[in-house]
């Protein structure tokens, strides 16, 4: 029997929803597929991300600043305590589009 992916990425109406881990095994998939997406408007929905480590965090800020260059956002949407917490003691809640 083979195990579950560690991290479920699926293309929703407005952008991703992520469910499982975001660590240093999962961060390039989550990268491409946010790479893939050409909306200008991209949102990730964390409430299903049980773990984020600073492999994920570097994905979601480089996401960040990528779309931004290009006059486009990406928002992390409904982020689990988990992310929360992540984001709050790595001082960066301010700095990317975070909505409850």
């Amino acid at each position: 029997m083979t195990a579950a992916a560690p991290l479920d990425i699926t293309i929703t109406d407005e952008g991703l929803a992520l469910v499982g881990e975001i660590d240093a095994h999962t961060a390039p998939a989550l990268a491409e597929a946010i790479g893939a997406s050409d909306r200008d408007h991209l949102v990730l929905d964390m409430a299903g991300v049980e773990f984020l480590d600073s492999s994920g965090l570097r994905v979601l800020i480089e996401a960040h600043q990528s779309a931004d260059a290009d006059s486009r956002t990406v928002q992390l949407a409904n982020p689990s305590s988990a992310v929360n917490r992540l984001l709050e003691i790595s001082g960066i809640i301010g700095y990317l589009d975070v909505a409850e």
